[in-house]
């Protein structure tokens, strides 16, 4: 009994090893790669930029379209601007996460 009390749970021992495992891969990458340059930093925040910049552009050039097409006002401009923001957004928060 006391030998099942001691033995950890494998979702717990997984998730830990899991962590632990990433930490050591990305700190042995530093290791070999080094400290990123400023171009490079400079260069990540372009492309952030971009990946939120362009769905939005894009949304806003179909609404205006379409409101220019079927005469709407703003009908499809702002619900499609705010489309494509929100797809930007979320675009980049992946591209964070994987980097």
């Amino acid at each position: 009994m006391n030998a099942a009390a001691k033995e950890p749970k494998a979702t717990e021992d997984d998730g830990m090893t899991a962590a632990v495992r990433k930490e050591r891969e990305r700190r042995h990458e530093w290791q070999r790669e080094g400290e990123p340059s400023m171009a490079q930093y400079v260069g990540q925040i372009g492309v952030l930029g971009w990946i939120i910049v362009a769905p939005t552009l894009i949304g806003l050039l179909v609404g205006r379209w379409l409101d220019h097409r079927f005469g709407t006002g703003i009908f499809w401009s702002a619900p499609l601007l705010g489309i494509g923001l929100i797809l930007g957004c979320w675009s980049a928060w992946k591209w964070m996460h994987k980097q």
